[in-house]
């Protein structure tokens, strides 16, 4: 499977929570994992690159008071999307970070964010990388 990976920048936070009572949007939901796969492994397996998944809550309107419990930090990002049903996740993931390996870019090596939307009857997953700070 072919993703087209790209270089995002998030002006403002994404924020997330998981209380049940504070108003989010069912529509978007978000899970944090940890990256198995360091710069010096040459053949890791797919469930490398998404370990130990946490569900952080559902989106917070932009406007929202509420204290967020999770969020995807405003900053610069390798980002891919894919269709739910089309696309595997975790190959998603590895494409990712062949990609930043190929254009020479240091990520964050703990955390990977995976964003989950559902627009229009289509689901589709976002995965979102954070750019190492040495070259933010």
């Amino acid at each position: 499977m072919s993703f087209s990976i790209k270089i995002l920048t998030l002006y403002k936070d994404l924020n997330f929570s998981t209380k049940p009572d504070a108003e989010t949007s069912q529509n978007e939901r978000l899970e944090i994992y940890k990256n198995g796969v360091s710069k010096h492994n040459m053949s890791p397996s797919l469930d490398e690159y998404l370990l130990e998944g946490t569900k952080c809550g559902f989106a917070l309107p932009k406007d929202s008071k509420e204290t967020p419990d999770y969020a995807i930090k405003a900053g610069k990002y390798f980002f891919v999307q894919g269709d739910i049903k089309k696309d595997n996740l975790k190959e998603a993931a590895e494409a990712l970070w062949l990609e930043s390996i190929w254009q020479e870019q240091a990520l964050d090596m703990e955390t990977v964010y995976v964003r989950y939307i559902n627009e229009d009857g289509n689901k589709a997953f976002q995965i979102f990388r954070k750019v190492a700070e040495e070259q933010a």
